[in-house]
C-alpha cells in the first residue's frame, strides 16, 4: 500500500459485515484515506477472493482497500508477524465493527466475540498511539445495550443496572465499558449505538435478514396468524446507509472523541401497530393478531411447541421467536440529542415508512436470504 503523509490508514474490522461494507464505501469516496480491512481468511487466496468481493460491494480500488488475513477473537487479532508490522507500521485510525449478532449464544461464547474482540482491538490501538500514530479508534456498538431499561436511555449512559434480554446486549455492554475506561486513560476514541439495521433506503438490500425479517417472514409466509407482541411497542428501526453514513461523518470531527452517539430514530421509531399496516399494505397480507406476550409463553408455547419442534420450519419459528419477541414488547427511547448538538439538521434518521416498502420487497425477493443457501 503506497501512503501519502497525511493519508488516513484505516484498518477495519467486520469489513465484510452490513455496517462494515457500506461504511468502507464511505470511506473511500475520500481519496486521502485508505482502507486495510481485517478479514478472517482460511488463506491468503481465500483473502484476495474476499477482498474482490468487497471491492465489487463497496467501489474500492486495487489501491487504496487491502486486507490483511486475522481475527478479533485472536490476540493480537491473529496477525501473522509481517501482517502485524504492517498494520502497526500504516495504520492511523481504528474502526471496530465486527461482532457476533447471534442473540442465543452462551455467555463464554457471547464473550469471546464481543468482548474479548474488543480486548484485541484495543491492544493494537494502544500500540499504535505507543508509536505516535493512531488518530482516533471508532467502535461500533448497539443502542440496545440499553436492554430492558424503561424510558428514556441517553447517550452518556451506559450501566446503569438495566437487565438484559440476551448475551449479546449484555456482552455488548461490557465492550464499551472497556472502550470507555481506555478513553479515561487517554485513549482517543468515540462509540456509535445503531438500533435495529435493516436494508439500504433506496434499494432496500441487505445480507443480514435478523430482527425485524423474522415476524416479517413468518407473516409473508402465512406461518403464523397470530403475533406475540404489544402493538403499541415502538420498535426503532435504522437502514444501513444512514449508519454508515452518520459514523463516517462523526469520525471526521475530532469533537467527538470521548463521546457516545445512538444511530437511531429515537423520538420518530414507530410502534409494532403502524410498522405492520404498512407491511400488510405492501404484501395485501391480513390483517395482523395479537396475542400478549406473557400470555403465549404461559399457555401457547407449550401448547404449540410439540408440533413445531418436529419439523425444520417449526423449529426455526421457535428459535426465531425466542430469539427476537423480546423486541416487540417494549422498547427504550434512544435520545440523540448529542448526535443533533454535532450533526445538525442532517441526523436525523429518514422515516421508515418512507423507505420500508423497499426493504419489504427485497426481503421477500431473495426469500428472506434463504436463496443464496
Amino acid at each position: 500500500m503506497t501512503t501519502q503523509p497525511n493519508d488516513d490508514v484505516v484498518l477495519v474490522t467486520g469489513a465484510t459485515g452490513q455496517v462494515g461494507t457500506a461504511l468502507c464505501a464511505r470511506l473511500l469516496k475520500d481519496p486521502n484515506t485508505r482502507v486495510m480491512a481485517l478479514v478472517r481468511a482460511r488463506d491468503d487466496a481465500d483473502l484476495q477472493a474476499r477482498l474482490a468481493q468487497l471491492r465489487q460491494r463497496c467501489g474500492g480500488d486495487a489501491e487504496r482497500l487491502l486486507g490483511v488475513r486475522g481475527d478479533v477473537s485472536a490476540p493480537g487479532l491473529g496477525l501473522d508477524e509481517t501482517a502485524r508490522e504492517t498494520v502497526a507500521s500504516l495504520v492511523t485510525s481504528v474502526v471496530h465493527a465486527a461482532a457476533s449478532v447471534r442473540f442465543d449464544l452462551p455467555a463464554k461464547d457471547a464473550a469471546q466475540s464481543n468482548i474479548n474482540a474488543v480486548t484485541h482491538v484495543l491492544d493494537v490501538a494502544r500500540t499504535l498511539l505507543e508509536r505516535g500514530r493512531l488518530r482516533r479508534l471508532d467502535h461500533v456498538s448497539t443502542a440496545y445495550v440499553a436492554g430492558q431499561h424503561a424510558g428514556r436511555f441517553h447517550e452518556h449512559e451506559a450501566d446503569i443496572g438495566q437487565q438484559f434480554r440476551n448475551t449479546y446486549e449484555w456482552s455488548k455492554l461490557q465492550g464499551e465499558l472497556r472502550v470507555m475506561a481506555a478513553m479515561q486513560q487517554g485513549l482517543p476514541a468515540a462509540i456509535h449505538r445503531p438500533s435495529i439495521v435493516v436494508g439500504d433506503s433506496t434499494s432496500g438490500a441487505t445480507r443480514a435478514f435478523n430482527v425485524l425479517y423474522w415476524p416479517l417472514k413468518v407473516y409473508v409466509r402465512g406461518w403464523w396468524k397470530t403475533f406475540p407482541g404489544s402493538p403499541d411497542a415502538r420498535v426503532d428501526i435504522v437502514p444501513v446507509d444512514y449508519v454508515a453514513d452518520r459514523l463516517a461523518r462523526l469520525r471526521r470531527n475530532p469533537a467527538t472523541l470521548g463521546q457516545t452517539f445512538h444511530l437511531a430514530a429515537g423520538d420518530a421509531a414507530k410502534t409494532v401497530r403502524q410498522l405492520a399496516a404498512h407491511i400488510q399494505t405492501v404484501t395485501g397480507g391480513p390483517p395482523v393478531r395479537y396475542m400478549d406476550q406473557q400470555r403465549y409463553r404461559r399457555f401457547g408455547r407449550p401448547l404449540v411447541a410439540p408440533f413445531l419442534a418436529v419439523t425444520k420450519r417449526g423449529r426455526a419459528i421457535l428459535r426465531g421467536g425466542e430469539a427476537y419477541m423480546p423486541y416487540f414488547v417494549h422498547n427504550p427511547v434512544f435520545d440523540t440529542a448529542r448526535l443533533c448538538s454535532v450533526l445538525g439538521p442532517d441526523a436525523a434518521a429518514p422515516p421508515v415508512l418512507d423507505y420500508l416498502e423497499r426493504v419489504v420487497r427485497f426481503a421477500m425477493a431473495e426469500d428472506f436470504g434463504d436463496r443464496a443457501r
